[in-house]
């Protein structure tokens, strides 16, 4: 009779049931929270600055050019210069946002599309830089480059040639 008293209490509701209940309740509210905040994007949004160097010889380019220079249809300058296109790490969240904010391309379109120009070997993909810093130190030295870096890094030895906004407008 006393081992099923024991028994009886250990699964009845005592008031450490009820602690335990509300501390599964703050982990499954915490979690609800984190999920919210990673699926929208919230704190990790930012708004990208293509560049070149101060002698780039165009202007201003618009998202469609900028998209030909990055996808490989449009390489050379007006004077017969060609490109030097400088490209972020495969998996980047700069690349995955740039692209998307260009063009609309999500990463794994954009590796199927150099895959299949690589194979038929019409041209190869641009140089990947390590980060956006490699970015500003070679448009720096080199008059027909050009890359894109998140805006904030952007300094007085480059010059923004396009803008795009993370929420998805583009400032030509």
């Amino acid at each position: 009779m006393k081992v099923l008293l024991i028994f009886h209490s250990r699964t009845s509701a005592t008031p450490d049931y009820k602690n335990d209940l509300g501390i599964f309740t703050v982990k499954y509210i915490f979690l609800i929270i984190c999920s919210y905040l990673c699926f929208t994007g919230t704190g990790i949004s930012a708004d990208i600055s293509v560049i070149v160097h101060p002698d780039f010889p165009i202007q201003a380019l618009s998202s469609r050019e900028v998209s030909d220079i990055y996808l490989g249809r449009l390489r050379a300058l007006p004077s017969g210069n060609n490109i030097l296109i400088l490209e972020h790490e495969q998996d980047s969240y700069l690349r995955e946002n740039f692209f998307r904010l260009l063009n609309g391309m999500t990463l794994k379109r954009l590796n199927a599309y150099w895959a299949r120009l690589q194979f038929s070997g019409a041209i190869q993909p641009p140089p990947i830089l390590q980060n956006s810093k490699e970015v500003v130190a070679i448009i720096k030295n080199v008059p027909s480059a050009i890359g894109y870096v998140d805006t904030n890094i952007v300094d007085g030895s480059v010059r923004v040639i396009l803008h795009l906004k993370d929420d998805a407008e583009k400032l030509e």
